[in-house]
């Protein structure tokens, strides 16, 4: 498409600006501003305003005339406006995906021009027809174009003499003649801020992010995209600025910043939102799913990624269908819902197949072939695999051929079969050198912008190989191929032993470390686990709360928490007592094994020993917690057992941020003081009911920070007492004696 490759300035869209009695028509202003969102209709308001009659110059009105004269008008298009539709229809049709209709619309403007002798609509013509040009590839036509709109500019004319130059520049890039770019971008980004012109400055900064880009030289490039983003502020030109922070976010991820590339993604995502471009925003959507799901946050990015496909939907693209049928079975599998992953993995095969996309369907069978070897199942993922393998050599594409023999050497090795297992590690090692030798000539060739520079490179290299050659020939054949033949298949023994043990214990390491986040009587994870991914989720839901007050929208309750509930299960802590350690192992393994089928997909259970549990679930996924406290209580009401069970549960819950307004208040530790006080109130209430309980503690969004200084557990309630803290239970709270839960303090002896 046109956008993603020529120079997008707003106002190439238009002929010069026509005099105050000559208002721009409703038409075109409709259109103007439908030439990125809705190009179709853009097009359809265009075409049916050329259908005036045009005005001829003797029977022009002016300010003077009668109402009714000027009514008559509106039947008529003038000159000026008629350069200006023939413009606009062809950038609207271009931004629509139909570049031939688009250059026949602007070979009309550029005849138009030239038959009345308008050398100003003449250069934007020739501008906006250079810009088809690029877009369909014709370099040397685009050259042409811009060599006659510079004969025929004025030189007054800064705008349309910084719009050429930007153009010229983006030529000079496309023929890889990258010093000559830079020095004319430089050149339009002084003349931009000399003159306070803040969109040519933008755009000159952000093709200078595209130079750097080019040559590798990311840090560079990331400072030109972020004065982008300054340099335009609060401006409504979301184009340019959802693509500069688009490329922000690709810059910020490689380089491992997850958390500023989810901030630049969501940018980008919200300018193309305001833009109202449904492709863009869907690429857009993608982007942010990815980088959302590279910072392990793979249940968000699903949100993204199926909010994309809404939109793809109701478009009916069936390639962008696949794509994302391939993202997200691609997250499902990463979080381990194999079968949803193998669900939406297969349409997006299907939907490969069909289109003979063959570098996304090898993808596909990468990550099919990857599910099924982390399930153990080696034959399914050995053909997917193998499959895959052939398209990637059919398209000589190297990373996926590095890929696909790194995950066969792990399949062969896994299974077994080492010989096959060293076969597939030697390829990829032939690949990994392949690549890394293409990449230091590209690279080698973007710096020094020079073909000769790249033969060279590859002769020298030659050289050097036979240079090599000579020298083993002259010094090691005669005195170490005896040696080597001996010792040879013992060196070889040694590294293939070593290579094996070491695997070996790399194994079991990871398998140690796996055992160590699991209970080991249920197969939930453990306090270890929950104490790995607690800091996180604080910190980002931290972030999220002070976003949330940063922006002034205290109208609007705070509602992106996460709730905690204690849970309390009374006969788990009595079952080797009463039934031995035989029966109760049983019948814990069977309880987690019942837990994790039951509990919602979207929330997290760890077991605490000694019959505590915490589940933890979004706000977002909880519109009433009614609702999941009556499902927990069924849940181990209906737990099947032969036994005589003791249902009741008895639950603490609070919500994480506690104090929206200062988060950063109560960490991980004091926030557990709070949640095991909420379970103590729970029992106190099942204690004198005789069934379930549960107690809720929500801080209300009048009290302050400072007053949870000190203990924690004595600061809260006291804040129960005064009202700050308020108390929702299952039973009547007023049964609850507070004080009696006030931690003891040490007695004192006077002396």
């Amino acid at each position: 498409m046109i956008l993603s490759v020529a120079v997008l300035v707003s106002h190439l869209a238009g002929a010069p600006p026509l005099s105050s009695y000559q208002p721009e028509p409703a038409e075109l202003q409709r259109a103007r501003r439908l030439m990125l969102s809705r190009p179709g209709e853009c097009v359809a308001l265009t075409h049916f305003f050329l259908q005036r009659k045009e005005a001829k110059p003797a029977s022009m009105f002016n300010s003077r005339q009668e109402l009714d004269k000027l009514e008559q008008a509106k039947r008529y298009r003038t000159r000026g406006q008629t350069f200006t539709a023939w413009q606009l229809q062809a950038l609207c049709q271009a931004n629509d995906d139909q570049l031939l209709t688009a250059d026949a619309s602007i070979n009309q403007a550029i005849s138009l021009a030239r038959r009345h002798r308008q050398s100003d609509a003449l250069v934007t013509a020739l501008l906006i027809k250079a810009k088809l040009a690029l877009a369909s590839e014709h370099a040397d036509q685009a050259q042409t174009l811009l060599d006659e709109a510079q004969k025929a500019i004025l030189p007054s004319d800064l705008t349309l003499m910084g719009d050429l130059q930007l153009l010229q520049a983006t030529l000079l890039m496309y023929r890889h003649r990258y010093d000559e770019a830079r020095q004319l971008l430089e050149q339009v980004r002084l003349q931009a801020l000399q003159q306070d012109d803040a969109l040519h400055q933008s755009w000159a900064n952000f093709l200078l992010g595209d130079y750097y880009l080019q040559l590798q030289q990311d840090e560079l490039a990331l400072s030109h995209f972020l004065e982008t983003l300054d340099v335009l502020g609060d401006r409504r030109q979301f184009y340019v600025k959802a693509l500069a922070a688009k490329k922000t976010a690709a810059i910020y991820a490689a380089l491992g910043q997850n958390d500023k590339a989810l901030q630049f993604a969501n940018q980008s995502t919200t300018e193309f939102e305001q833009l109202g471009n449904s492709p863009l925003l869907i690429s857009s959507l993608l982007n942010l799913g990815r980088v959302t799901r590279a910072g392990d946050d793979a249940n968000l990015a699903l949100v993204y990624f199926f909010n994309a496909l809404d939109l793809v939907k109701i478009q009916g693209d069936t390639e962008q269908m696949a794509a994302l049928y391939l993202e997200i079975g691609q997250s499902y599998s990463w979080l381990g819902s194999y079968k949803e992953a193998q669900h939406y993995l297969d349409l997006a095969r299907t939907g490969f197949e069909r289109t003979h996309d063959l570098p996304h369907l090898a993808d596909t069978l990468i990550q099919l072939g990857k599910m099924h070897l982390a399930q153990t199942e080696y034959g399914v993922a050995l053909l997917r695999l193998e499959r895959a393998r052939i398209i990637a050599e059919q398209l000589d594409d190297v990373v996926k051929l590095m890929e696909t023999h790194r995950l066969l050497a792990q399949l062969f090795e896994q299974s077994g079969n080492m010989a096959a297992a060293l076969t597939h590690q030697k390829a990829l090692h032939a690949y990994f050198q392949r690549a890394t030798n293409v990449n230091r000539l590209l690279t080698q060739s973007l710096v020094q912008d020079n073909e000769l520079q790249l033969q060279q490179e590859r002769e020298l290299s030659e050289l050097g190989r036979r240079s090599e050659k000579l020298l083993q020939d002259r010094e090691r054949f005669a005195l170490l191929a005896a040696g080597l033949s001996l010792l040879s298949p013992l060196l070889l023994y040694g590294l293939l032993r070593n290579h094996i043990r070491s695997r070996r214990l790399w194994r079991q390491n990871q398998e140690l470390q796996q055992s160590l986040l699991i209970e080991p009587l249920t197969g939930l994870p453990n306090w270890r686990k929950l104490m790995q991914r607690l800091p996180k989720e604080m910190a980002r839901q931290q972030q999220r709360s002070e976003q949330w007050y940063l922006n002034e929208e205290l109208a609007r309750p705070f509602d992106d928490k996460i709730y905690y509930l204690l849970l309390q299960v009374p006969f788990m802590s009595s079952l080797r007592e009463r039934l031995g350690l035989a029966q109760s192992t049983e019948i814990q393994q069977q309880l987690g094994a019942y837990l994790r089928g039951r509990i919602h997909p979207r929330s997290r259970l760890y077991d605490l020993r000694d019959g505590q549990f915490i589940y933890a679930i979004p706000q977002k996924e909880v519109a009433e917690l009614a609702p999941i406290l009556t499902a927990l209580e069924r849940m181990f009401a209906e737990f099947p057992c032969q036994y005589e069970l003791d249902r009741r549960i008895f639950t603490g819950i609070i919500g994480h941020p506690f104090l929206p307004k200062a988060p950063n208040a109560l960490d991980d530790l004091r926030l557990g003081d709070i949640l095991y006080l909420a379970l103590a109130g729970a029992r106190q209430l099942a204690e004198i009911t005789q069934e379930s309980a549960w107690v809720e503690l929500v801080a209300v969004d009048c009290q302050q920070a400072a007053f949870f200084t000190g203990d924690v557990r004595s600061c809260c309630i006291q804040g129960i007492m005064k009202g700050l803290v308020k108390v929702n239970s299952s039973h009547k709270k007023q049964q609850i004696d507070w004080q009696a839960l006030q931690p003891e303090l040490p007695s004192t002896h006077q002396g």
